[in-house]
């Protein structure tokens, strides 16, 4: 709940709607503020040593667990605000024009301003009409108003008075203002979403001024608030495989040192804390070191995350009530045996969705986090915790064959240029390229249409279905899963589809839906002149998903993977499928 009583969805305030979002409200435009200056005392505390550990915090708090004890809190903004009758613009905090009322024409309600500057950095304000309209000079009793001289809503039929000194002035620059004009833009240092007096007690010092330039943006343009969000699943810990097999144990090393330490028999006690942590033998030299108190440098990475969470999910059998999660490895229909290793219908997972941060103009990589700013969301460096929410669902995980997987890769030859794209995009953006195989084109764009396929038969929405995706050298799964907040997130239909004779034709058919596409010959061809994302054969008609389903930002996708649909192509792995 927002302070002036208006309701929000908890999701909405991880995503979109956060710390530094801009609201547009039934009666008003709001930042929200800093998560640690909600009311959210009520909130239950999640302490998983695993996300704490990573994201180096006390806790997290889930904010859609007793909703009625959370109360989020927001400034006005942008405080600009316009007369849409007479243009009449007033920073002060009233709701009417006052020189309508005055002139008998009505009781007229302002709205707020549509643009704001905004800076790399992260830095946000209002646009300095003031500035703009008197050049970066100043007058004794400013009085603004906005013109316009059509209605065609173009930048260049508006300008800004002001009536004390009549001096006028276009907007229709003010997106790439000129060489003279970049000083009314020199970066005011403002972060409205947190309390600027506080800050800086609890700095104790005054802000650091930034040197940045401000761009003019629509106060509703979806690039400056981009959210970072973490999600994961809160599954058993089993055996790791990667570099850092001792991943397990980083959560509770202290609990386990101390154990150690005051074990009588420390071979015993090695080999119980090892069992506990599903450690093998061959790291047992690492784990005493560990223990000692060497430093091994040995971290707790997201990657780490995600092959704990493969490594549990590629177990037989799990049933853990205290976390409520299930799975089970389940059979598998003839004609699908080559290409899958296993299938395992999870039953119950919960999912655990963290916001870390925020950025402003430029987008997160989906990869990795790379130099972007990152804006925090906690004013206070004492309140040490993140807001998140937690959601429980179902899903059906599937473990690709490493041999076919293997020669697959060894004999295709049309993804290479998919990566060879994607990386030169992330160069333009300054980040590293990455070592991607050709099985990432393939098991994602297999997601997609796996996601399509049972989105129709499982009674679930396109958009309340997500992919989870286990790809590198050691991993070739993917998981596709519901998660949410509400009893829509565990009604079992998903789950009920697991069965051989059910999903075989799924499977089927959502190989079968990709061999066409509305936009053919342009999409088939995979020519990238007619793609301006890191695709190949691949577009909205076919193979595009929610942005909240996608992991990858619908990117890295190619259907010529799945089968043959052009003349004299080899490469699509379940093309033989089809002819079975």
């Amino acid at each position: 709940m927002l302070d002036n009583e208006e309701k929000i969805r908890p999701s909405q305030l991880i995503y979109h709607s956060g710390p530094g979002a801009i609201l547009d409200l039934l009666d008003e435009s709001v930042m929200v503020l800093a998560a640690d200056l909600w009311a959210t005392h009520g909130a239950l505390k999640d302490f998983d040593k695993r996300i704490t550990k990573y994201l180096k915090v006390d806790h997290v708090r889930i904010l859609n667990e007793q909703t009625d004890k959370i109360k989020v809190k927001s400034v006005r903004f942008p405080r600009w605000k316009i007369c849409p009758k007479c243009g009449i613009m007033t920073t002060f905090n009233n709701s009417h024009c006052w020189s309508c009322e005055k002139a008998g024409r009505g009781d007229v309600k302002l709205y707020p301003s549509r643009f704001v500057t905004v800076c790399n950095f992260g830095h946000i304000s209002d646009f300095p009409y003031d500035k703009w309209v008197h050049k970066g000079g100043s007058c004794d009793k400013p009085s603004l108003q906005l013109l316009r001289s059509s209605e065609s809503g173009s930048l260049s039929d508006l300008a800004v008075k002001c009536n004390n000194c009549q001096q006028i002035r276009s907007l229709g620059k003010i997106m790439k203002p000129d060489d003279e004009d970049k000083h009314l833009f020199d970066c005011t240092n403002e972060s409205p979403w947190l309390e600027k007096k506080r800050t800086q007690e609890l700095e104790n010092e005054q802000p650091k001024l930034c040197k940045n330039t401000m761009r003019t943006f629509l106060r509703g343009a979806s690039n400056i608030y981009s959210p970072h969000v973490l999600s994961f699943l809160k599954v058993p810990l089993t055996e790791t495989t990667g570099d850092n097999p001792l991943a397990t144990i980083l959560p509770e090393l202290e609990i386990s040192r101390e154990e150690y330490l005051d074990a009588g028999d420390k071979e015993k006690a090695l080999d119980r804390i090892a069992k506990r942590y599903h450690i093998t033998q061959n790291a047992y030299v690492d784990l005493e070191r560990l223990l000692m108190g060497d430093d091994l440098n040995v971290e707790q990475s997201y990657e780490s995350i995600r092959k704990q969470e493969w490594n549990t999910l590629s177990q037989p059998y799990y049933n853990e009530t205290n976390i409520q999660f299930k799975s089970e490895k389940i059979d598998i229909h003839p004609k699908l045996q080559s290409y899958f290793a296993a299938i395992h219908r999870v039953d119950s997972v919960p999912e655990i969705q963290v916001v870390k941060g925020f950025s402003r103009i430029d987008y997160i990589d989906r990869f990795e986090e790379g130099d972007v700013h990152m804006n925090r969301i906690i004013q206070n460096p004492k309140q040490n915790w993140l807001p998140a929410v937690q959601n429980f669902g179902e899903g059906i995980f599937f473990v690709f064959d490493a041999r076919k997987l293997a020669l697959w890769e060894q004999n295709e030859t049309i993804t290479a240029a998919i990566i060879e794209r994607y990386n030169h995009q992330r160069a333009e953006f300054d980040n590293e390229p990455l070592p991607l195989m050709g099985r990432h084109v393939l098991l994602h764009t297999f997601s997609h249409a796996l996601l399509k396929e049972l989105a129709a038969h499982s009674g679930y929405g396109t958009t309340s279905l997500k992919e989870r995706l286990y790809v590198d050298s050691s991993m070739h799964g993917i998981f596709i899963y519901t998660a949410s907040g509400d009893s829509e997130g565990s009604l079992g239909g998903l789950t009920a589809l697991s069965k051989p004779e059910l999903l075989y034709p799924i499977v089927l058919r959502a190989i079968e839906r990709m061999q066409y596409c509305s936009s053919d010959p342009n999409c088939s061809d995979g020519k990238f002149q007619f793609n301006l994302s890191a695709n190949a054969a691949a577009c909205h008609s076919c193979s595009h998903v929610s942005e909240t389903s996608c992991e990858w930002g619908n990117q890295l996708l190619d259907r010529r993977t799945l089968l043959n649909i052009n003349q004299n192509e080899k490469f699509g792995f379940f093309d033989n499928l089809l002819d079975e």
